[in-house]
């Protein structure tokens, strides 16, 4: 057995948008310091022992529903534990483990990743190069569009392939990985599709930030989306400079917002609505730059996407 001393430096705001979007339950750094145990099960397997004094939920990653406050000295309260379900460490919001088939608290990497999430996996990366190839067919998009729609496709089948490269199966952390990439891809392909709907591999509230899983509230997750969407409709040359601009100002605006409201880590009903309304707001006005620009485009006989 032996004792690590970790020391997380957490920063609450700015860390999950490039400096832009603060986190409803703070926007200041803190560092916290707890002391860890990790130990084996006998047979090898690391065994994450939990800091007493934490403050933990589980989650199931595929729904992103919230199973319960886990207390490490009790379990998960009020409820039973499941093989794929998560522990989030609600200080950092980071994915910090997973368990074992006799409820025992594991890493993300000591856990080999379920049969069924592989298949999803394989599944949905084939579904997302025909929904491409389609798009293009169909003029949805133009060749820049596809090609950068591919680039980010044959990433994530690279970074799988490098994963599998020792010839083991994947584990659980990279295949959560994978699972929130390929969300994210389909995020940017389906508005491009007509009709087309995809179910996410994980909850929708999964992202990555500097290399971690972590988890957010369902507000500020769909800021984080429509902060990257302005991007890559800049990219592809349907926003201008001072659409993007305007449009992540509203949209930090609205996180400085929700920051105020939230006490203790959550939003009043009628505060969320007005959070909602807001961003809603500026879906409308995003989606209005847009189709002006297709039409000045079309209009000068620019093809547009």
């Amino acid at each position: 057995m032996r004792s690590l001393r970790v020391s997380v430096n957490v920063l609450l705001a700015a860390a999950f948008l490039a400096g832009s979007l603060s986190l409803p339950s703070g926007a200041d750094e803190i560092t916290t310091v707890r002391t860890t145990t990790v130990t084996s099960d006998g047979l090898g397997v690391p065994l994450v022992t939990l800091s007493p004094g934490g403050n933990y939920v589980v989650i199931d990653p595929v729904t992103g529903v919230m199973k319960g406050a886990y207390d490490p000295l009790r379990g998960l309260v009020g409820s039973s534990v499941s093989p794929g379900f998560v522990v989030v460490d609600n200080t950092s919001n980071r994915v910090v483990a997973t368990f074992d088939g006799g409820g025992r608290v594991i890493a993300l990497t000591n856990a080999p990743a379920y049969d069924s999430l592989v298949v999803s996996i394989d599944s949905r990366r084939a579904e997302l190069e025909r929904m491409i190839v389609s798009g293009r067919s169909a003029n949805n998009f133009g060749d820049v569009t596809a090609a950068a729609l591919r680039e980010e496709l044959a990433s994530i089948a690279a970074q799988e392939s490098a994963y599998r490269s020792s010839g083991r199966p994947l584990n659980y952390e990279e295949a959560l990985s994978l699972a929130n990439r390929l969300n994210a891809l389909g995020d940017r392909v389906v508005p491009y599709m007509r009709g087309v709907t995809v179910t996410p591999l994980i909850g929708s509230r999964f992202v990555t930030s500097s290399g971690n899983l972590v988890i957010l509230d369902e507000l500020t997750a769909r800021n984080m989306r429509m902060q990257r969407r302005v991007d890559d409709e800049y990219a592809a040359g349907r926003l201008s400079n001072d659409n993007v601009a305007r449009l992540k100002s509203q949209l930090n605006e609205v996180s400085s917002l929700q920051t105020k409201y939230t006490r203790n880590g959550k939003l009043k009903d009628s505060n969320s609505k007005t959070i909602v309304m807001k961003l809603d707001k500026v879906q409308t006005s995003m989606d209005r730059n847009i189709a002006d620009i297709n039409a000045k485009r079309s209009r000068i006989g620019i093809k547009v996407n």
